[in-house]
């Protein structure tokens, strides 16, 4: 579908030129050149033009003519080979008698090399200059660079090719059955039989080499027969194959660059047709390439991409030429361009090293240099592809048909060489510079006028036509000079073209724009021209931009004032910017820009896209918005505006269409804002769109237009596709977050989870009460979605959709056959579920008896079930029944409960299922209905009571006896749970004797004693016999270390406050000794501490030497003696993550032995475990220095106030060391190759003095808190 455009147009004037000639012969009359006396020419990569002629070589592009003589070495004889040596830049001419002229044309030196004593008639060096193959008549001399015969071959020889095919007649057509239709045409022209040569075959042998060199054809006569063969050597001169013989054979050879395919021609009757050969001498294809009457193919040849054959043909009578360019797309071949030359070539070639330039020298002295590119004619939809005379219209929208196919075919006088397109209207320029204008009418392309070309010259080149909305044709002309013009339509009252503006710089582009143009030059610069109204001529308004080298593919949009092109290095220019690398093709509209981009390291291409705001917006660099995997080498055609296709073409030539999701999206939101619900759905349902976007989209505006949402879409099948895609996460920031990147649904959905709103159940509810509110026709066609609505709240409420389902049927005229239906659905959407339990489980057995005959149950089962539970006489006891059949014993319960008979049945339930939580809630929950219930909670709650004794749970087994008003089994269960307390509360409930209850609480003392808990012992005394047990209460409240307690109790006694006075001097010895062992610990914990880590810091720096200047693994840099690498290797791949280490690592950090690997981690957690003893010491102090102070031992409070307020201060400053401000590397607890091991297992060696990518935030890194408490006396 690509068409072969003129990029650019560099035309030379050289010497032969009539202007620069005669001035040179003013200057220079003893040298005289013209075309007649050229007998060979050749092009430099520089694209400097050399000619050869009898008396030298000169430089036919240069200003000043200069002759490089060479006649004595030439010695008359005839030049066969004329080329320019790239590599060393040096002229080589091969001879007829076997030599060769090396012309270094800078020094103005010839050498002559003799190399074949013989006539040679062809010459062709190979494309990388390795080897030069020489022919003469009968042999083919390979001849080295340093002009030494490699080997030598016949041209006709019997011998078979390496790689050439063989056959021995079987499956010809000589062995084969004619039949009556072969007998019939004995005098049929068989094309597989050689014939003889034409009339105007001039004998030559003809060369051709592929593009890696390492194969040459051959094509020459055979002088025996006259037949002309065919034949391929290597580069060595082996022969591989001749080539399949063929009849009316033409002079004419090609070999393609990238493949191995052989190209030739030959004529049959009045048509000519290329065909195309395997290396191994085998007809690959052919096409038919033009007619043959008047005309003869002079040469063909490929590009160095081989993706554009060229053919060189003349007329007989020699009046003029014409070059045409062929290319392939689906094994079809297109001519897409023909330029025709009335006075001859000179010379036409390839481009050695750029693809797509194309060279020729007409015999006037002009050379022109075309550069080509390939280019889609796009627009609307509608794609134009030319083929000859012909142009093959495919309309994408409607079908996209793959090329040679096509909706319809527009015919033309002459080749078609570029067309312009602008809405509704497209112009075609003809190879005879006519100019066609055609409208789109009734989606079809209909001719209605002409442009006046009739003052463009017959040499120039007219390319780039720009077509405009006014029917303004523009367009390049390339002559002389370089000039924009303006052509008009015929019969019009104007002139035939007017030029708006010219230049000696070559243009390369050019556009319309608000009064003026933009051009590009072929330097890469870009500038405007605008109308001058009072000159009336357009003028250069300044540069806009510049880029450094030529653009190609360039677009430009006039709404947003954007020029795009693709640089040399396929960087997608915008502005004179570049955006985005890699580029292949791309495609722009008015919002977004698709480009189709590359990787050399991937096989795979991408479509990318990006929204034009974004490009106009910011001068950072941007990002695709989306982008998708396509077949390398595809190439965007283009895409549909306002709509979601992407056209692309494959390597192959079919077309493909894509929907992308960005614009499928932007399409959505344009449907969804103008509440067109249905054909969203309709493509969200195509394109596997997550319907959750109805919602998520903008969920106030979904649920305020809910029910047009209904009516709008008003099928079931759609609602049942939106409701059953349902979920609570919001995919504008999911997998659509990328095209809802604005802040105001990122606020939406902030407020939705701030509120905790449920979208599945809010949508659900809403839409199922808005089709309840219709009318009944309405109801029955959308049902199905009020029962999806049901199942697809969490849990499924399958119980509630068939209860409604049967309701509605009750309603309906046909209601059984719609039951049958619906319960169908709920089974189809639930297959997990058991209908007939559930159905069971509503307590309808006429529903389900119906689940049941709809399903696939033996009636044998279900018969006899249901017809039991029917003869339960009591509604209460029947659900009762379904319930233990179904298994739900707690609904069971809650049956039993309704009955009062029926005791000992929920008791045993409740026993055998263990359900004691449940039944509490059950029966206490009747207590305000059923006064006689009341006794039945009490009975539970002893059931349960019993139940927690037996698993001695005795606390809460007391309450319940204590709540169904048991105080007997209620003190027995606070008495083994040692609750003194509730004891006493239930003893004086129950009026129990005071000696009774003292005799039970002092049996626990013993039990408080051996605990240690000797607060609850004094407060059991006081109880007992406050005033005889006075000294023991003091002395256990001094053994609870409860001063306080002690010293109400003493007041006034002075026996009572000496034994407080011991007491407390004994704790202030003990409290003593304690200050002075924390502060010992405190100091050999920090001192080790430091230690440890300033080994580790020396032992990272080590290792990091070590690995810089040994190449260490990262296992090995970490171990701590060189014995221990083998060990240390075996856990380098181990994490301290893994759940089975983890334990056996937290044992290691307590252990307290110098050299351990969690020696630090160790101390930092005996330093904590140190100073949580010194933070709850000062709870004592608060209520013991009081004590002191008032047993007269001031001195005492004040040496352990002071010392304990130093061993503060020593703490604090432990603290600010163990665990500073800001962390080091090396003050991270643990192994170092745990500090630095990744999230993958992996030891990463870091660079000096840097932290881990991450850190372990394990409960020794937690500082300790010493808490400000206020224990102090002013008077100490």
């Amino acid at each position: 579908m690509r068409n072969l455009k003129v990029r650019s147009v560099v035309v030379h004037d050289t010497l032969l030129s009539n202007a620069k000639y005669e001035g040179q012969q003013n200057k220079a009359s003893s040298v005289s050149l013209s075309s007649h006396e050229i007998e060979a020419v050749c092009v430099s990569i520089e694209n400097r033009i050399f000619c050869a002629c009898y008396a030298g070589v000169c430089e036919l592009s240069s200003e000043v003519l200069k002759l490089v003589e060479w006649t004595e070495q030439r010695n008359g004889a005839r030049i066969i080979s004329f080329d320019h040596l790239s590599d060393e830049y040096l002229l080589c001419t091969v001879l007829s008698s076997g030599v060769v002229l090396i012309v270094d044309y800078e020094n103005g030196t010839v050498e002559r090399c003799d190399i074949i004593p013989a006539e040679l008639c062809s010459a062709r060096w190979a494309p990388d200059f390795h080897v030069l193959l020489l022919a003469s008549s009968e042999m083919l001399y390979f001849v080295t660079r340093q002009f030494e015969v490699l080997n030598e071959q016949p041209l006709n020889s019997s011998r078979s090719g390496r790689e050439e095919l063989m056959t021995i007649g079987w499956g010809s057509k000589e062995t084969q059955f004619q039949g009556i239709g072969g007998r019939k045409q004995p005098g049929k022209v068989d094309n597989e039989q050689p014939t003889t040569v034409s009339e105007y075959d001039q004998h030559r042998v003809l060369l051709a080499w592929n593009g890696d060199a390492n194969y040459v054809a051959v094509s020459y006569v055979d002088n025996l027969t006259n037949f002309r063969q065919f034949c391929v050597f290597d580069h060595e001169g082996e022969l591989i194959s001749r080539l399949q013989q063929v009849s009316n054979v033409e002079e004419t050879l090609a070999y393609r660059p990238t493949g191995n395919i052989i190209a030739t021609s030959r004529y049959d009757s009045d048509k000519r047709e290329i065909i195309f050969y395997e290396r191994n001498g085998q007809r690959r294809s052919k096409f038919e390439c033009e007619p043959h009457q008047g005309s003869l193919i002079n040469w063909m040849g490929w590009n160095t991409d081989g993706n554009i054959l060229c053919v060189q043909s003349k007329d007989l009578a020699g009046t003029a030429e014409e070059v045409s360019f062929w290319c392939v797309s689906n094994y079809d071949w297109m001519l897409k361009y023909r330029k025709v030359v009335n006075n001859g070539f000179l010379l036409a070639c390839w481009h050695e090293s750029n693809p797509n330039q194309f060279c020729y020298v007409a015999r006037n002295g002009r050379a022109n240099f075309i550069d080509f590119e390939f280019t889609y004619n796009f627009c609307g939809g509608i794609v134009l592809s030319i083929a000859g005379c012909k142009v093959r219209v495919t309309d994408l929208k409607a079908a996209p048909i793959p090329p040679p196919m096509c909706q319809y075919e527009l015919t033309f006088p002459n080749v078609v060489c570029e067309i312009a397109q602008y809405n509704d209207s497209a112009a075609f320029l003809l190879a005879d510079h006519s100019l066609l204008a055609y409208k789109l009418r009734e989606g079809k392309f209909e001719e209605y006028a002409e442009y006046d070309t009739t003052d463009l010259s017959q040499d120039c080149i007219c390319y780039n036509l720009c077509l405009n909305n006014s029917n303004q044709l523009s367009a390049i002309i390339a002559s002389s000079h370089y000039s924009i013009c303006n052509l008009n339509l015929k019969n019009m009252n104007c002139k035939e073209s007017i030029c708006l503006y010219s230049t000696e710089k070559p243009l390369i582009w050019h556009s319309h724009m608000t009064n003026g143009f933009i051009l590009q030059r072929i330097d890469g610069e870009w500038f405007s021209i605008k109308e001058n109204k009072d000159k009336h001529c357009y003028l250069e308004t300044g540069m806009l931009f510049e880029t450094g080298s030529a653009l190609c593919y360039c677009h430009y949009s006039r709404t947003k004032d954007i020029i795009f092109g693709i640089s040399k290095t396929n960087d997608l220019v915008v502005n004179g910017r570049s955006f985005f690398k890699y580029v292949g093709s791309y495609t722009a509209d008015e919002d977004y820009l698709l480009t189709v981009t590359f990787d050399s390291h991937s096989s795979l291409s991408k479509l990318q896209i990006a929204e034009l705001k974004d490009i106009l917006t910011t001068d950072k660099q941007i990002s695709y918005k989306s982008s998708r995997a396509i077949e390398r080498g595809a190439m965007l055609i283009g895409y549909e505006t306002g709509g979601t296709r992407v056209w692309l073409q494959m390597p192959r030539g079919n077309l493909e269409t894509i929907h992308l999701k960005e614009l499928l999206l932007n399409k959505l939101k344009k449907l969804l804002n103008d509440l067109h619900f249905k054909d969203a759905a309709v493509i969200m349902k195509k394109h596997r769109i997550d319907m959750n976007l109805f919602y998520d989209h903008n969920p106030e505006f979904f649920m305020k237009h809910i029910g047009q949402f209904v009516e709008d879409i008003g099928s079931a099948e759609l609602l049942n596709l939106f409701v059953a895609s349902l979920n609570n996460d919001n995919v504008t920031l999911g997998i659509y977050s990328e095209n809802y990147s604005n802040s105001n649904h990122i606020k939406l959905d902030k407020k939705a989870v701030k509120s905790n709103e449920n979208k599945v159940q809010k949508v659900c509810t809403t839409i199922r009460e808005h089709i309840l509110s219709l009318d009944d026709i309405h109801i029955t066609d959308l049902y199905t979605t009020v029962i999806l609505t049901y199942l697809k709240e969490q849990p499924p409420q399958v119980s509630k959709a068939l209860l409604a389902l049967r309701e509605q049927s009750l309603k309906l005229p046909h209601g059984k056959e719609l039951e049958k239906k619906w319960i169908a659905y709920v089974s189809l959407l639930a297959p997990n579920e058991n209908l007939f339990n559930v159905a069971l489980s509503t307590y309808d057995l006429n529903l389900t008896l119906a689940v049941a005959e709809n399903s696939q149950m033996d009636p044998k089962e279900y018969l006899p079930l249901l017809a039991d539970f029917q003869t339960q006489s009591s509604p209460a006891y029947q659900k009762f029944k379904i319930d233990i059949y179904l298994g739900m014993f707690r609904r069971a319960i809650q049956n039993l409960s309704e009955l009062d008979d029926r005791w000992n049945e929920a008791a045993e339930i409740i026993k055998r299922q263990n359900l004691y939580t449940e039944a509490l809630i059950v029966y206490r929950g009747k207590k305000t209905y059923l006064a006689c219930i009341l006794l039945f909670y009490f009975k539970v709650c002893e059931l349960c009571a019993n139940h927690l004794m037996n698993k001695r749970r005795f606390e809460e087994a007391g309450l319940l006896f204590k709540r169904a008003n048991n105080m007997t089994m209620a003190l027995q269960c606070y008495q083994s749970a040692q609750k003194w307390r509730e004891m006493i509360e239930c003893g004086q409930i129950m009026n129990m004797a005071n000696k009774e209850l003292s005799d039970l609480l002092q049996k626990m003392i013993p039990h408080f004693e051996s605990k240690g808990k000797f607060m609850d012992i004094a407060e059991i005394l006081s109880f007992v016999d406050k005033k005889s047990n006075m000294v023991q209460i003091v002395e256990y409240y001094c053994k609870a270390d409860a001063w306080s307690f002690a010293m109400n109790h003493a007041f006034g006694n002075e026996e009572l406050t000496k034994i407080v006075s011991q007491a407390a001097l004994v704790r202030y010895e003990q409290i003593l000794q304690s200050i002075e062992n924390w502060g010992n610990l405190l100091e050999q914990y920090c001192c080790r501490l430091e230690v440890v880590r300033e080994n580790k810091e020396n032992s990272l720096k080590a290792a990091i030497k070590r690995f810089e200047d040994h190449d260490l693994p990262a296992s090995e840099v970490f171990s701590e003696t060189s014995s221990a690498m083998s060990n240390i290797s075996k856990i380098s791949t181990v994490s301290t993550a893994s759940a089975r280490r983890r334990k056996h690592i937290e044992k290691k950090k307590k252990v307290l032995k110098e050299g351990t690997q969690y020696e630090d981690a160790a101390l930092l957690n005996a330093l904590k475990d140190t100073m949580s003893l010194i933070d709850s010491q000062q709870d004592e102090l608060i209520s013991l220095l009081p004590t002191l102070v008032v047993v007269d031992a001031v001195e005492e409070a004040r040496t352990i106030q002071t010392h304990f307020l130093t061993l503060l201060k020593h703490t604090s400053k432990v603290i600010g060391i163990a665990w500073p401000t800001h962390l080091s590397a090396h003050m991270i607890p643990g192994p170092l190759r745990e500090t630095y091991r990744d999230k993958n297992g992996i030891i990463r060696i870091p660079e000096e003095n840097k932290m881990p990518d991450r850190i372990p935030f394990e409960s020794e890194l937690m500082r300790p808190q010493i808490r400000n408490v206020l224990w102090q006396l002013e008077i100490c």
